[in-house]
């Protein structure tokens, strides 16, 4: 696979060109996207086939060093002859590190998720998702009491009916608790540094392969509201009269990792999760409210990705046609802003739209890059202006001249 990541350096340029690449398949591919929600809205009946399907495509992204670590665990789990892992790269390059990391409890690990680098450190860093080795008790006493107690009682099942385990004392059964605990800070750690690798393929997936598939998640989950909706399909689940305990706390933990996913990415507010849960089962309300207790919401102005597509109104094919006879013409930065005026006055575009999003978007478009700071400033000068008033400069004339032609052109023609 050709990465991405390393193709573009800047995670937000890079995010940004992901973001616009998604909002244009998506203008133009409207009826894969309409087939792709319609199967997800299924699964709350219980057909899961999409998401077998989406369950592939990421296997297909996991780095072969984590693949060979899950099929291991799945192998042992299931008691399968498996080969002596000891002497084995489990976790491939990070394997030392991981090591290290457990046999030295002051140590961290650091995963740059915006280029994949992992380092090792002796204390937290800023910027990165940073992982810590604990003790198998402090993992152990850590976990919530419901899911400790649904461990123990599996645990406590599974070793009744093994031969030489059903004897156990209360001390030596601990001791197996917390053995299970070492192997989930293995499995835990190496999982963390295999992160970038991942967000690595997906992005070549999405970039270079531009799967339908892959599209579509990308815009379910970004755009579209799709970690909520997802928390809706198992609370469906969870009304069903088929969910026992297991069930119950595996869509419980699923509903913490989709909050706590959709206010770190910014696809979802507090608000929006409090209205989300307003008639979703009580066990659903709670959880989500206890884990919005937990969470910083995320202030300041969020950026606007949108393509032309997104943002213009009427016959969009001609509003186009027209962009791009007005793009041959002027072609100085500062005349986007004239542009933008334009398309508003000629109601083509909302007033409200800001001019940055506008200025991607015809990034996008065009396939050009324009410096934004000269016509984003001239289009705040101008906003409010009817430019109809006393003689205000050369520049003004010329910006009534450009701004009135095109008004016309685009009433005419949107």
């Amino acid at each position: 696979m050709i990465n991405f990541i390393e193709r573009i350096k800047s995670y937000s340029k890079r995010k940004d060109a992901a973001d616009m690449a998604i909002r244009a398949w998506k203008s133009a591919h409207e009826e894969v996207y309409a087939n792709f929600c319609k199967r997800m809205d299924t699964v709350a009946k219980g057909d899961v086939s999409v998401l077998i399907v989406m369950y592939l495509m990421m296997r297909d992204c996991t780095p072969p060093e984590a693949l060979m670590m899950y099929n291991w665990l799945y192998d042992f789990a299931n008691g399968k002859d498996v080969p002596d892992i000891a002497n084995q790269q489990w976790a491939g390059q990070y394997t030392e590190t991981i090591a290290q990391c457990i046999t030295d409890k002051r140590l961290w690990i650091g995963i740059k998720v915006k280029t994949g680098s992992v380092e090792l450190l002796t204390s937290p860093k800023s910027g990165l998702l940073m992982v810590h080795s604990k003790t198998p008790i402090e993992i152990w006493n850590r976990l919530p009491q419901e899911f400790k107690s649904y461990l123990t009682g599996q645990l406590d099942v599974f070793m009744s009916n093994s031969k030489g385990c059903c004897l156990f004392c209360k001390l030596e059964r601990k001791m197996v608790y917390q053995a299970l605990m070492y192997i989930f800070q293995i499995v835990f750690l190496s999982h963390a540094v295999f992160i970038g690798g991942f967000m690595a393929n997906l992005y070549d997936r999405v970039m270079e392969k531009k799967e339908d598939l892959a599209y579509c998640m990308y815009y379910f989950v970004v755009f579209d509201h799709g970690l909520s909706r997802m928390a809706k399909l198992l609370n469906c689940l969870l009304n069903s009269d088929e969910v026992d305990n297991g069930d119950m706390l595996l869509i419980k933990s699923c509903v913490t990792l989709l909050v706590n996913g959709s206010i770190e990415m910014g696809t979802e507010t507090k608000a929006n999760w409090e209205d989300t849960v307003e008639r979703c089962n009580p066990e659903i309300w709670k959880e989500v409210m206890f884990a919005l207790r937990k969470i910083k919401g995320k202030r300041g102005n969020k950026k606007v990705i949108q393509s032309l597509d997104d943002i213009l109104i009427g016959d969009r094919e001609r509003i186009k046609q027209g962009i791009r006879l007005f793009l041959e013409e002027h072609t100085e930065d500062i005349s986007l802003a004239y542009l933008l005026k334009a398309l508003v006055k000629a109601r083509r575009i909302k007033a409200s739209t800001r001019y940055m999003t506008f200025h991607r978007a015809i990034e996008q478009f065009s396939q050009r890059h324009y410096g934004h700071d000269i016509p984003q400033k001239r289009y705040g000068e101008i906003k409010e202006l009817t430019l109809n008033g006393p003689q205000m400069g050369n520049s003004y004339t010329k910006a009534k001249r450009i701004i009135d032609r095109w008004t016309d052109y685009f009433i005419n023609n949107g």
